[in-house]
């Protein structure tokens, strides 16, 4: 048994759009007083939207981090998340931020490059890497080492702007992995660490965290 919150978590995330409040009781099991409480918790936290007897999900992963934070199992939620929604999450972030973004930028062949997300603003940038692991795979040595592959991702960026038609390059890059857990590290080998419910936070403290933790590009 896996408990309310995580049956009503995967009662949305396996649905697509608006859910009415029956339907998702239905599917979770569960009487409609239990799922409207925990609906509007959920909607507190920033998962989703209530609209009249419907929840409308903001963001799968937005939801997942949501239900995480009110009991939900993480392994259960995570398993019904891609790296899409997490990428669509940060891009949208980001976007409202007032950067200019740019999604899936790729340079195929041996020494290529892959980045998830890259936001511009001025002379200061992010490049993130989406990480929808569970929580048993977002170990704190898992999350050390992919700090590091992805600080290399963003000197290899640095290296490549040229043949991927960007704007000018800007005089700070800071990498950044978005992350479904909340209980690591901000920084881990130089690398910012954002849970998604802190996607907003950080976004308003963008300038002074590329200030103090970007990449000098050498501009």
């Amino acid at each position: 048994m896996l408990g309310p919150a995580t049956d009503v978590a995967l009662a949305l995330l396996g649905s697509e759009g608006c859910v009415p409040l029956s339907d998702v009781a239905s599917r979770a099991g569960l009487s409609r007083d239990v799922v409207q409480a925990y609906l509007s918790r959920m909607e507190e936290v920033g998962g989703l939207r209530l609209e009249g007897d419907s929840a409308c999900p903001l963001n799968r992963a937005l939801l997942a981090a949501a239900a995480v934070r009110l009991g939900a199992d993480p392994e259960a939620v995570s398993r019904l998340l891609s790296w899409r929604d997490f990428e669509g999450l940060v891009a949208e972030a980001l976007s409202e931020a007032g950067l200019r973004v740019w999604r899936n930028l790729r340079v195929p062949g041996r020494g290529g490059l892959e980045v998830d997300v890259l936001g511009l603003e001025g002379d200061r940038g992010v490049v993130v890497d989406c990480k929808r692991w569970s929580y048993r795979s977002s170990s704190p040595s898992r999350i050390a080492e992919a700090a590091l592959r992805h600080a290399e991702r963003a000197r290899r960026l640095i290296a490549l702007w040229g043949s991927l038609g960007l704007p000018d390059m800007p005089r700070r890059l800071l990498p950044a992995l978005v992350v479904l857990r909340e209980d690591l590290p901000k920084v881990v080998n130089g690398v910012a660490v954002v849970p998604v419910l802190q996607l907003s936070g950080f976004t308003r403290e963008l300038e002074a965290v590329v200030d103090e933790l970007g990449i000098d590009t050498g501009l």
